[in-house]
C-alpha cells in the first residue's frame, strides 16, 4: 500500500479505532527505544517518526499519524535470544547480577533469564551451574533503575 504523502507517526492512542487503515512497523528491542526518525513498515511504507520523547514503544501499540483514520501498530521482533535457567535459584541470581554488572539486557521471567544471543556472554554463563539454550523470542528487557524512559 504506497501513498503518496509522506505519513508522519505523531503520538499514541489509548484504545484501538474502530476505523480505519493500519500499517504494521515490526521492531527489535533496540529499535522500539527510538521515537523519531525515518522507518520503513512491513509492507515497505516509509513513515517518519516524530513521537514526544517519552517511553518506548510496545508490542501491540497503536500510533496516530497525519492522515485522518490512518494508524501504525507496533509489532516486536522475534529475536535470537539466549535463554538461562537453573534449577538452583542462586546459581540464577548470581548469573543475573553478573550480567548486570556487565550492563546487558536481560528479560527477567519465572526461573528463566532472557538476553540476547552473543558468544561472549554465552561464554561466560557457562561458568555458573545454568542450562544455556538458544532460541527465538520477542525481548522485552527490563528497564534500568535509572531509566529516563
Amino acid at each position: 500500500m504506497r501513498m503518496n504523502k509522506q505519513i508522519v507517526v505523531t503520538d499514541w492512542i489509548k484504545e484501538k479505532p474502530k476505523l480505519g487503515s493500519f500499517l504494521k512497523l515490526t521492531l527489535s528491542s533496540d529499535e522500539r527505544r527510538i521515537l523519531r526518525g525515518k522507518r520503513i513498515t512491513d509492507c515497505d511504507q516509509e513513515i517518519i517518526l516524530q513521537l514526544p520523547r517519552k517511553g518506548k514503544l510496545n508490542d501491540g501499540d497503536i500510533l496516530s499519524t497525519n492522515k485522518s483514520n490512518f494508524y501504525v501498530k507496533i509489532i516486536a521482533k522475534t529475536e535470537d535470544l539466549i535463554e538461562i535457567s537453573s534449577n538452583s535459584k542462586i546459581e540464577l541470581i548470581k548469573t543475573a547480577y553478573h550480567l548486570g554488572n556487565r550492563h546487558v539486557e536481560v528479560e527477567i521471567g519465572e526461573g528463566i533469564l532472557l538476553t540476547k544471543s552473543d558468544y561472549v556472554i554465552e561464554n561466560m554463563v557457562l561458568n555458573f551451574k545454568v542450562d544455556v539454550k538458544n532460541t527465538k523470542k520477542k525481548f522485552f528487557p527490563e528497564r534500568g533503575a535509572h531509566s529516563h524512559e
